[in-house]
């Protein structure tokens, strides 16, 4: 016996819930109905907010983003930021200047910066700018600023009219949360307008983000996808989700053998 639609809804955001995503495909096959009924059906449960329709299928609501202290952050999940950062290390230049911003992520990706007298180095992270300093030759220099305890993070008036006055070859940028309809977004308004601010002073923007920062959302939005050029994440990223991605205009560089998502 065929499920009436109200259980058949209810069972479809049950699915979501437990999985993250579903397929409008598999569902028209489970429930033996045609595209059009769930096309209904997920249009009706988007209006409920039990869930968010994508390309093919739906994905659970977005949950919002906390922010935890940097110096916590950077052991989590540290072998794929590890990996991340070495995968992001192919996108500095030969020579000219790159921004590193403060992040657990891009943290690892100064360490592993070669000893480049030829290269300007600007951070607004202080752990960042000395890590840098302690590796070799390379000119660096951080952009001042109130600095967050959270991050580490220069921010606020003077970070931002010093970026207002610089121009990068390539910015490398981390996130807290990313989500495909709202955006880049980070809990606090700052550091949002600091972040803000690089991406307009970088002629190319590589994101590093690991996979659980998608579908994430926090407070403050300040940018959207299509404001990165690369996004450099691991292979634990969705299928569905590295497609949108590559759908939206970013280079999608996966950090581990996954072929099937790479970009060619």
């Amino acid at each position: 016996m065929q499920a009436s639609p109200l259980e058949r809804r209810r069972e479809i955001a049950a699915l979501v819930r437990s999985s993250g995503r579903v397929q409008a495909a598999e569902l028209s096959t489970r429930f033996s109905v045609n595209a059009e009924t769930i096309r209904r059906d997920l249009s009706t449960l988007e209006a409920a907010g039990d869930l968010r329709r994508v390309h093919g299928g739906a994905v659970a609501r977005a949950t919002l983003a906390d922010e935890g202290r940097v110096s916590d952050r950077i052991g989590e999940r540290r072998e794929e930021k590890l990996a991340i950062a070495r995968a992001a290390a192919a996108e500095i230049p030969p020579f000219g200047a790159i921004f590193i911003e403060a992040g657990s992520t891009t943290g690892h990706l100064a360490q592993l910066l070669p000893d480049r007298g030829d290269l300007l180095i600007v951070t607004n992270a202080l752990q960042i700018a000395l890590a840098l300093t302690d590796l070799g030759h390379s000119t660096v220099m951080t952009i001042g600023g109130r600095v967050r305890p959270a991050s580490y993070a220069e921010v606020d008036t003077w970070a931002l009219e010093r970026l207002a006055a610089l121009r990068f070859d390539v910015a490398f940028v981390g996130a807290n949360a990313v989500d495909l309809a709202w955006g880049l977004s980070t809990p606090d308004p700052a550091e949002a307008a600091v972040k803000t601010a690089i991406l307009a002073s970088a002629q190319k923007s590589v994101l590093l983000t690991d996979a659980s920062k998608f579908g994430l959302q926090a407070a403050c939005r300040y940018g959207s996808i299509e404001d990165i050029d690369v996004v450099v994440t691991d292979a634990g990223i969705d299928p569905a989700t590295a497609e949108e991605i590559r759908a939206l205009g970013p280079t999608v560089r996966l950090a581990g053998p996954h072929p099937q998502l790479e970009d060619t």
